[in-house]
């Protein structure tokens, strides 16, 4: 519960005219304020580049902020001014303007391989390079850390809800004391036709967006279509389920908030991930997954004939790692599906395998493979995982999405 005291500065800092902020003249109040600006509170919350829409530098909005927090330190005890471009040795303001307008952002900077760098950025070999490793050893302390540092820093990533009990306990890890999805990792859901991958999907889409007090984050989800899957009705009918438990976003909110692309081939699906890795710069933690269904289906159909095997594994690695820099770079999670296929070698047990061979199998964080049932239940089994044993959980397909099932 909130203090005597934080009560006291949340009714401050929410009726404190913008005028009396340190730092912070009339004219530029006013700026603020005709964009929606127009608390203390909402200048915090608000992104750089609302801040840089309603007039502000960032060197000045940076600075109005250090001097809001240090007026409220019992609001923001644990402040610290954003980290942007010009902060990095040898950037300078004309630099990163020109990065900023091509989506460039510190997290896409390091996470970017310096040839794309060259070639999509304009940056030089050595230039990149010595940015990514101001960036290493100034911005994150250096390119080690321990496996305590690692073991706190999961602990405190967040996670998100299933929206079925089942699932959430197959995903539960004691050693991090929670389950369902986690942001920054990636999940493969592989499974022969209906066994429930895209059911998963959907339902995801909209628990992301839950309140973190039902489970969720609060975030906005992201789908790309490749099978042209996608069900508004479906979105409508789970966020349903979830108003009668006392959710009170409206519907078509919850529709806004799901950002859809259709790929209609492999390479429109590569661009569009190529494109969130620079549009989700300029929205800082608004989304919080990344979903893709399927992943495989375009490149499995148009790399179908003799030789074009190691043609398609190339660039589906290229695609995949483009995925696995959304998660790194942005801390969403990465849904994505996969088709199966029969592996005529197998002659014992089940001889279904997901499509992607070796390069689709190293991928993702954490496998799921997904079966039919009796009805419209089916079994989920964690097929390979770092954190999670092999164990089985049964959900069921029901009009309001998928649910527990025993």
């Amino acid at each position: 519960m909130a203090t005597e005291l934080e009560n006291e500065n949340i009714l401050t800092i929410d009726h404190m005219a913008l005028q009396d902020v340190p730092g912070l003249g009339p004219k530029t109040a006013k700026m603020l304020i005709e964009e929606g600006i127009d608390t203390p509170r909402k200048l915090m919350e608000a992104s750089m580049i609302e801040l840089e829409n309603a007039g502000l530098t960032r060197p000045a909005a940076k600075k109005l902020r250090s001097n809001i927090a240090e007026m409220f330190p019992e609001l923001y005890p644990n402040y610290e001014p954003e980290i942007d471009l010009e902060d990095i040795e040898g950037i300078g303001p004309t630099t990163a303007r020109s990065l900023r307008e091509k989506g460039m952002s510190i997290g896409l900077l390091e996470t970017t391989p310096v040839k794309e760098l060259e070639e999509r950025y304009g940056l030089t070999a050595n230039a990149a390079m010595r940015y990514q490793t101001f960036i290493v050893e100034t911005i994150r302390g250096g390119l080690f850390t321990t496996g305590l540092e690692v073991l706190e820093r999961m602990q405190q990533s967040e996670t998100f809800t299933f929206g079925a009990e089942t699932l959430d306990k197959l995903t539960f890890v004691e050693e991090l004391g929670n389950g369902g999805i986690r942001r920054g990792e990636t999940y493969e859901f592989f499974g022969s036709f209906r066994s429930g991958k895209s059911q998963i999907c959907h339902q995801l889409a909209v628990t992301v967006q839950l309140p973190p007090e039902m489970g969720g984050l609060g975030k906005k989800a992201i789908y790309i279509d490749t099978e042209g899957t996608f069900s508004p009705s479906r979105i409508v009918q789970i966020a349903n389920r979830f108003r009668d438990k006392g959710w009170g976003k409206d519907v078509n909110d919850v529709l806004r908030d799901v950002l859809y692309a259709r790929a209609k081939n492999s390479d429109n699906q590569q661009v569009a991930v190529i494109k969130l890795l620079e549009f989700l710069g300029k929205h800082p933690d608004e989304y919080g997954i990344v979903i893709v269904d399927s992943v495989t289906a375009h490149f499995r159909a148009e790399y179908a004939g003799r030789g074009t095997l190691a043609e398609r594994q190339q660039i589906l690695n290229a695609h995949l790692n483009s995925l696995h820099r959304l998660a790194d770079t942005y801390n969403v999670a990465v849904v994505v599906t996969n088709q199966v296929q029969a592996n005529p070698a197998q002659f014992f047990g089940d001889p279904t395998t997901a499509v992607g061979g070796n390069i689709m199998g190293h991928w993702a964080g954490t496998r799921f493979y997904l079966r039919k049932s009796k009805g419209e239940k089916r079994v989920i089994k964690v097929f390979d995982s770092p954190v999670l044993p092999e164990s089985e959980a049964v959900f069921e397909i029901t009009g309001q999405g998928i649910q527990s099932s025993e």
